[in-house]
């Protein structure tokens, strides 16, 4: 397995919050401009530029694979509920073990209708000795005050989480970008997630 990095997160899996004044924006984009203070990215029917502060908390990510997945490991995923009581991963954040427990517990991703996030330890997972089958994995993802199924379908979007500065903030780069919208239009960033050799933000 690739080497993790020492790594923050994007939407919903960072303990902290988007100014409490101010519901959260969530945009995803590549940077088109940037000039040290901040960037102008797409993110919709027109760019949007996007403030960074001191406290703007940028990491980096890397594309993975269903079998980069194994026990162990600190993961964080949104999800949706199924029928049959498991959740339906819609992407796989793999952290490093410096960043083990960030955010851990299960909570509400109001991103997607009901959808869920789930920050967590494997302790299992379902397969032919674990390994990625037809229909993917189904992990047991435990934290302090229960426990998820999750089945991960091939196809998921899997990344690795990495430790992130301004200087990767550059015209072209693939980002995500939780904040909250200014007066101007803008938007003060307090995360930011940045793809690494052309990745793009799962969500």
């Amino acid at each position: 397995m690739r080497r993790l990095l020492a790594s923050l997160l994007f939407i919903g899996v960072f303990a902290s919050a988007a100014a409490a004044d101010s519901p959260p924006v969530h945009l995803r984009g590549a940077i088109q401009s940037a000039d040290g203070h901040g960037f102008t990215m797409s993110g919709g029917a027109a760019p949007v530029a996007v403030k960074i502060t001191d406290q703007t908390k940028i990491a980096s990510l890397e594309t993975a694979e269903l079998s980069d997945i194994t026990p162990g490991l600190f993961v964080g995923t949104a999800a949706i509920p199924q029928p049959d009581g498991t959740l339906k991963a819609l992407e796989v954040h793999i952290f490093p073990e410096s960043m083990r427990g960030t955010g851990e517990g299960y909570r509400p991703f109001p991103q997607f209708k009901q959808g869920t996030m789930t920050n967590a330890t494997i302790t299992n997972i379902l397969g032919t000795e674990g390994a990625v089958t037809d229909s993917g994995l189904t992990l047991t993802l435990k934290y302090k005050d229960g426990q998820q199924t999750v089945v991960v379908p091939k196809g998921t979007p899997i990344v690795l989480l990495g430790q992130g500065d301004a200087a990767m903030l550059k015209q072209g780069a693939k980002v995500s970008v939780t904040g909250a919208r200014d007066s101007d239009g803008a938007v003060t960033a307090t995360r930011i997630l940045v793809g690494l050799d052309g990745a793009t933000p799962p969500l």
